[in-house]
């Protein structure tokens, strides 16, 4: 018997045994028609009434079948194969998967180094150096200090929960990927390949010119952006054009702690002002001597509140004032759930006091390593110098696939699809917790980003916690461990990333998370 005769008779033996009418229950009371559909297949998986190999009704079939449009089966199947019940492939049809969830639930814990270097106790960032810092001294030549912040961002992998500020590189579109380098080593012109421009590609600058004007609400010409490889990197030069070593800096705190080691290693004086739930503190900003505020207004690193509109125009206000520059790090705008984000702090910038940074590493891949600055005309020139002397501009080819990429509306699609998928992994995670009796006043943050932060109860020691957790197997922090300066309040705050593990890892873990978070146990 030939392989083709073997491939045919196995198919054949799939449809002999296939179970399509398995019993179908009712709508329950306010069930959407996708979620009932889901809900009858995993039911149906469980109690062996279709079984791994089964194929599955066409959509159209089953729309048919049981009266529903095709575009809800459509829904309600992706959901399917993105947990990992359903397997799809071109002429083959669809099927139940071979290997269901509940083999592959558990990822690999991480060993207790790994765990250590994710989510350090915060008592042992507490008694790091003499400074009233918990991040660092602002020495450069205090590396033990300096160092540990960053641990948690070299051990960061996706699949192990509950980090935070990860991806998953598993939701990009792997084969429109490939379709735009292809196209993009079929059309590269041979002059590009030799463009000197340290900006980089004047294309590609105009794309990031509509994206920003669509998703952020502020207007920019390509002469105003200039390339990176992320955004610690425009943070970087940024900081020594408008600072320089021993410049006061002001940061949020807590602050992202990637930002703050950055300012610490060039020499710069950290000035920290404490976030309340309006963002960060304006009243309490210096009356004179910094060169620059260093703030995430959407989503703010990474207690997750936003800058209120007052604060906004008052944070203005004093870099007129003071002709201050402030450096606008929008980390993942582009994941934004329940509304469209609130408009850039750039988009009211009509003085040219902010320098407003992104990057797609983090809503395609972290290797892709292309992010933009969006510079303002007296700060141009400076930055164009700094980032030709210090490297020149990123690798034209990545450049022209990423141009491709977005000129295809592939880029669109996949920030939608991303959002959706995020969106259900972050209500995973929060309807556990409600399961297990926390209130929606006691998470912050949960509008847009991959990760949220839950409110502890009073008395409750986060550092505790996250050692209980690191035993489970999770990798938790508190928001103190990236305050400048102690604060009760913070420390009574959890961060907890979602996006990085996929939608059946989310749910398994979701629920451990609870058992970990049982306080007074």
């Amino acid at each position: 018997m030939t392989e083709s005769t073997n491939t045919h008779a196995a198919m054949r033996t799939r449809q002999d045994r296939s179970r399509l009418d398995f019993p179908m229950q009712p709508i329950l009371p306010g069930e959407r028609k996708q979620q009932w559909i889901y809900r009858l297949f995993t039911s149906a998986i469980a109690q062996g009434l279709i079984e791994p190999g089964d194929p599955v009704p066409s959509t159209r079939t089953l729309a048919n079948r049981w009266s529903v449009s095709r575009g809800v089966v459509e829904l309600a199947y992706e959901q399917l194969r993105d947990e990992g019940y359903l397997c799809t492939q071109m002429g083959s049809g669809t099927w139940v998967s071979e290997a269901l969830p509940d083999s592959f639930l558990r990822v690999p814990a991480p060993g207790p180094s790994e765990v250590e270097g994710m989510q350090p106790a915060a008592a042992q960032l507490d008694g790091l150096s003499n400074s009233p810092t918990g991040i660092g001294s602002g020495n450069p030549a205090d590396s033990e200090t300096l160092e540990l912040p960053l641990r948690g961002n070299k051990e960061a992998r996706a699949g192990v929960p509950f980090i935070a500020r990860l991806p998953d590189v598993q939701v990009l579109d792997m084969p429109g990927w490939r379709k735009s380098v292809l196209r993009a080593v079929n059309t590269i012109r041979p002059e590009v390949l030799m463009d000197a421009d340290p900006r980089g590609l004047f294309e590609l600058r105009e794309e990031i010119c509509k994206h920003v004007a669509v998703s952020r609400g502020f207007r920019c010409a390509p002469e105003d952006v200039i390339l990176v490889t992320g955004i610690r990197h425009a943070i970087d030069l940024v900081t020594q054009v408008a600072s320089g070593p021993g410049g006061r800096i002001v940061v949020e705190d807590p602050c992202y702690a990637g930002a703050a080691l950055i300012f610490e290693r060039l020499g710069c004086h950290v000035v920290p002002v404490p976030v309340d739930a309006d963002g960060i503190n304006v009243s309490q900003l210096p009356d004179a001597g910094a060169a620059m505020v260093y703030v995430t207004p959407a989503h703010q690193s990474p207690t997750g509140v936003v800058l209120s509109h007052e604060r906004r125009l008052q944070l203005l206000a004093w870099a007129r004032k003071h002709n201050a520059l402030i450096l606008e790090d929008d980390y993942d705008s582009d994941f934004s759930y329940e509304t469209s984000p609130s408009a850039a702090l750039k988009s009211l910038d009509s003085n040219g006091h902010v320098v407003f940074v992104g990057s797609f590493n983090k809503c395609l891949f972290s290797g892709l390593r292309i992010g933009y600055m969006v510079v303002p005309p007296r700060w141009r020139e400076a930055l164009i110098r700094l980032r030709a002397n210090t490297g020149r501009s990123n690798a034209v080819l990545d450049q022209w696939v990423l141009l491709e990429f977005m000129r295809s509306k592939r880029f669109e699609r996949h920030l939608k699809r991303s959002r959706v998928t995020y969106q259900f992994r972050r209500d995973a995670v929060l309807h556990a917790l409600r399961q297990a009796g926390w209130q929606d006043h006691q998470f912050q943050g949960v509008h847009a980003g991959f990760h949220f932060v839950l409110q502890l109860p009073p008395g409750v020691d986060a550092g505790t916690i996250c050692a209980r957790a690191a035993e489970a197997g999770i990798a938790l922090q508190s928001c103190a461990q990236f305050q400048y300066k102690p604060c009760g309040l913070q420390r009574q705050w959890l961060i907890i990333g979602y996006a990085a593990l996929t939608s059946v890892q989310v749910r398994w873990w979701a629920k451990q998370l609870t058992k970990v978070l049982r306080v007074g146990e």
